[in-house]
């Protein structure tokens, strides 16, 4: 008669455990903690400046704000310098209407990142 093991399903547990522990890391990127303005919010004056903070160090690689009248004129361009904020003044005052802010750069992993937010300007 062969005695029956319990110790399998704890070394299964462990080795599970084990893996997904290594495996968080990969899954973590750097990623947009906070926006100014917001996102999805109405604003009463043109923004003073536009942009974006991360939990992470990124470089920057395109930052564009589009508006009612089309693409707006930023004060500065991305120079690829690894930051943990980017911020930019817009060279005109903006118009009422909504506008998208939309970004991509490489995490400090290597790997390409995009995402957006969108704000309204209220006269």
């Amino acid at each position: 008669m062969q005695k029956k093991t319990t110790s399998l399903p704890i070394i299964h547990a462990t080795l599970a455990t084990l893996l997904l522990s290594l495996a968080i890391p990969v899954l973590a990127h750097e990623g947009g903690t906070s926006t100014s303005p917001k996102d999805n919010v109405t604003i009463q004056d043109s923004p003073a400046e536009i942009g974006i903070e991360f939990n992470g160090m990124m470089r920057i690689t395109q930052f564009e704000v589009t508006g009612p009248d089309g693409p707006v004129p930023l004060g500065g361009q991305p120079e690829g310098d690894q930051v943990e904020r980017y911020f930019v003044k817009p060279s005109d005052i903006l118009s009422a209407g909504e506008y998208q802010v939309s970004w991509r750069g490489l995490s400090d992993d290597g790997h390409m990142m995009s995402d957006g937010f969108n704000f309204s300007v209220d006269p």
